[in-house]
C-alpha cells in the first residue's frame, strides 16, 4: 500500500534531507520503494551536512547552465535546467529493509531535491516492497 509523504519547499532549488520522516514509518523486512512522481523534482542518495546541502543546491542551479537556453523555454516554460536535473539525477530509489530499518551507510540520508520551487505540496510516494520466502518449487 503506498504512503504519501508531503514535503513543502520553500525556495526555487532546494534540497532537503527526508530520512527521518521516511525511517519513521512501519517497514516490514525487504524494500522501501520511494517514488517522486514529479518531473522537476529529484530524489537522491547523499550526505546531508549543510555544506553539502548547499553544494546539491548549487550544482543542480549551475550543471545545465552552459547548454541555455533551452528549446523547452520557447513555450513560456523557463524551467528546461529542472526538468534536465530531474531526469539525470532520478525521481526513484529503492533501499534495503532489515529488522524494520532502512540500511543505509553511515553517512547515506535520503535527499529530496526540490529543482522548481517553491511549492506548499509535493509528493513522495512510499511503499514496502517485502521480501517473499522462496518455493521449492522447480522450474524446468
Amino acid at each position: 500500500m503506498m504512503t504519501p509523504l508531503v514535503v513543502s519547499t520553500s525556495r526555487a532549488i532546494e534540497a532537503i534531507d527526508i530520512t527521518e520522516r521516511i525511517a519513521a514509518e512501519r517497514w516490514p523486512d525487504g524494500f522501501a520503494w520511494l517514488n517522486c512522481p514529479h518531473t522537476t523534482a529529484a530524489l537522491l542518495i547523499g550526505e546531508s551536512d549543510p555544506d553539502m546541502l548547499e553544494d546539491y543546491e548549487r550544482v543542480a542551479a549551475e550543471l545545465f547552465a552552459p547548454y541555455e537556453p533551452f528549446r523547452h523555454h520557447r513555450n513560456d516554460n523557463p524551467n528546461g535546467a529542472a526538468h534536465l536535473v530531474s531526469s539525470f539525477v532520478g525521481t526513484q530509489l529503492l533501499l534495503r529493509v532489515q529488522n524494520g530499518r532502512l540500511q543505509l551507510g553511515t553517512f547515506q540520508r535520503v535527499i529530496f531535491l526540490e529543482l522548481d520551487g517553491p511549492k506548499a505540496t509535493r509528493l513522495v510516494q512510499l511503499e514496502s516492497l517485502p521480501v517473499v520466502a522462496p518455493t521449492n518449487t522447480i522450474v524446468s
